[in-house]
């Protein structure tokens, strides 16, 4: 883990964002160490979203149009979704030219396999802005109301995602122990 006493002087914007990151993902990953699926896919209260098993395999629970206010309580099964698929491949594929490919309520039912999802997600939106040269480059057509900023703007937005997330996913692990042992 990349810390303010490092000996090194920092080099660049992406370099000082991505290892950021890299720390917040890695303490993500360390913090779901040891979940089972029962926790994974647990509703503490009514009308939560989460994942479910169909005919079509795991759907994710959503409002496609993103207009419920207040938005529903999230299991930790919905919120690596979340982060690996809504944020993380999504912001990818606009990278790459797929503005208007269809969000992908598809996940999994399986711990492990979220985890594995979720750093991998993690892998490729690392390596598309590490490609960036010019954090500060305008967006442009295909980053909806983003397109007036800058990479290191939207890479911040991630971050954010990223550890808002995090700290809820966290928040209902504690929640879990502490009601089942």
């Amino acid at each position: 883990m990349t810390t303010a006493s490092s000996s090194r002087p920092t080099t660049s914007v992406s370099q000082v964002m991505l290892e950021s990151m890299d720390d917040i993902v890695a303490r993500l990953v360390d913090r779901l160490d040891g979940m089972t699926n029962e926790e994974y896919l647990w509703e503490p209260v009514t009308g939560m979203w989460s994942v479910r098993s169909t005919p079509d395999g795991p759907l994710v629970d959503m409002d496609e149009d993103r207009g419920i206010d207040p938005a529903p309580v999230t299991t930790i099964a919905w919120r690596l979704w979340h982060i690996g698929s809504d944020c993380f491949a999504e912001y990818t594929k606009r990278f790459a030219g797929e503005p208007d490919a269809r969000l992908d309520a598809t996940w999994t039912m399986d711990t492990g396999e979220a985890i594995e999802r979720l750093q991998s997600s993690w892998s490729d939106f690392r390596a598309t802005l590490a490609g960036f040269d010019d954090w500060f480059t305008q967006l442009g057509d295909g980053f909806g109301p983003w397109h007036r900023h800058c990479i290191a703007d939207f890479a911040m937005h991630a971050s954010n995602e990223l550890v808002h997330h995090g700290a809820e996913i966290a928040l209902l692990r504690d929640l879990y122990r502490a009601e089942h042992g």
